[in-house]
């Protein structure tokens, strides 16, 4: 589960154990220390990993799949020896090679998150391990369905946290336009800076572009080649507790993700925080975002649409500011960690209550 699912479950008065990993060699990051130290009602179990699999770790994540499917395939051994010793009403596993952790005499729940371009054996393989499937949003059961022939896929969308995430008061804006996510190639971020580059009629129009990934230093390059370099900056990584001041310092807030993701954390975040956001019909977004209701929906990989978009809630800020507070009403209405967790409640019980 996600730490803060496994929060708001805990905080309705569920056990949750998170099992993780801990090493010499591994650092733990920022964001679950703070996790740890902040819910003291969800426990925290270690399973010790050798120096033998240090190798794994030395590749930066988010560079290529294998590296998750390594260590997926040898913690997982490890994982099973441990909940072969230690049962649980139900495990909820995140990665599809993590099933095999799973001893086949406890319940499971496969979280989906994202689709692979194509599938293969294993997926087939693996697809019997799980109790039942839960998608993030109804696209990726679609592409799941029809990818592996999978059925019974339930769907559950990710909630958020409406008081850490929520409008702050009226200033100047820092940035006119932000873009936060991992820097890589389906997020579409090339598609933002070429739109900027056809805004040169707003020349004071100003991108900060927030994340990591194998793909900045194109980005930093493609800036350079298209001389809008002094007019983007690369913010690199935001510490989780600085987000929703981020986002309240931004005018306009832009997901131009194509391919593979389903409905965006960040774009869900920005929601909170009364932003208005611009985003594309493909994924899942619209799932969320209502064309002119909410947000903005344009055309994937197009830079001109982008760009005048931007140029739309730029050069009309009441509209802008309309945008945003419908974007804040849906996250109330829908999307709060407190109504989607009496949904999982409903999903859990039935897995647990199976024979």
């Amino acid at each position: 589960m996600s730490l803060q699912e496994a929060r708001f479950l805990a905080l309705a008065g569920h056990q949750v154990t998170l099992i993780t990993t801990r090493a010499s060699f591994i650092k733990p990051s920022e964001y679950f220390s703070h996790f740890v130290k902040n819910n003291p009602k969800v426990k925290v179990e270690y399973i010790t990993l050798p120096i033998e699999l240090r190798w794994i770790y030395l590749e930066v994540p988010g560079q290529r799949w294998i590296r998750w499917d390594y260590e997926s395939l040898y913690v997982g051994r490890l994982a099973f020896v441990y909940f072969l010793k230690n049962k649980f009403d139900l495990l909820l596993v995140h990665n599809y090679l993590d099933s095999i952790a799973v001893p086949p005499d406890q319940k499971s729940i496969l979280y989906l998150h994202g689709y692979p371009p194509m599938s293969n054996y294993l997926h087939e393989l693996l697809s019997v391990i799980p109790s039942i499937f839960i998608a993030d949003s109804l696209l990726i059961k679609e592409k799941w369905q029809n990818l592996v022939n999978l059925t019974g896929i339930r769907v559950a969308t990710n909630g958020i946290d409406t008081l850490f995430f929520q409008p702050q008061p009226k200033k100047k804006f820092k940035y006119d336009v932000l873009y936060l996510g991992r820097l890589i190639k389906t997020k579409g971020v090339t598609y933002l800076i070429e739109a900027m580059a056809e805004l040169r009629t707003l020349p004071d129009l100003r991108l900060a572009i927030a994340g990591c990934g194998p793909e900045l230093n194109n980005l930093k390059s493609l800036a350079d080649k298209l001389g809008v370099k002094k007019r983007i900056s690369f913010l690199g990584y935001i510490k989780d507790q600085a987000l929703p001041k981020l986002y309240n310092s931004s005018a306009i807030c832009v997901f131009p993700s194509y391919d593979r993701e389903g409905i965006l954390t960040t774009m869900l975040e920005a929601a909170a925080c009364g932003r208005p956001i611009i985003t594309t019909s493909a994924c899942s977004m619209s799932e969320f975002l209502r064309d002119d209701y909410n947000g903005l929906l344009v055309k994937p990989k197009s830079s001109s649409a982008i760009a005048q978009a931007i140029k739309k809630l730029y050069r009309q800020p009441v509209v802008a500011a309309k945008l945003g507070r419908q974007a804040r009403k849906s996250i109330e209405q829908q999307w709060s960690w407190e109504k989607k967790i009496k949904k999982m409640e409903k999903i859990y019980a039935q897995v647990i209550s199976r024979h």
